[in-house]
């Protein structure tokens, strides 16, 4: 009868330390799917108006742009701008 009794606990005590590591993995697994939210400062492109995360953004000549092909689209539209007002 002890016998039994001991290989009960052990089967018990076995039973308990694979469920506790399966509650740890699936918890694990629940916090990386959440999404990680974190506040982003947005600027708004000077060309199209877009608004776009601060980071991402492409810088020049103090504007803000959503890329590289309207920072160039903007920077040409004022220099022929400039160009118009000296003639």
């Amino acid at each position: 009868m002890l016998k039994l009794l001991f290989w009960l606990i052990i089967a018990l005590v076995i039973g308990l330390f694979f469920a506790i590591r399966q509650a740890n993995r699936l918890r694990a697994e629940q916090q990386d799917d959440s999404p990680q939210t974190r506040s982003l400062e947005s600027v708004r492109c000077a060309q199209c108006g877009v608004f776009v995360p601060e980071d991402k953004a492409v810088r020049r000549d103090g504007q803000d742009f959503c890329s590289w092909e309207h920072a160039d689209a903007w920077a040409q539209a004022s220099a022929d701008e400039r160009h118009r007002e000296q003639e």
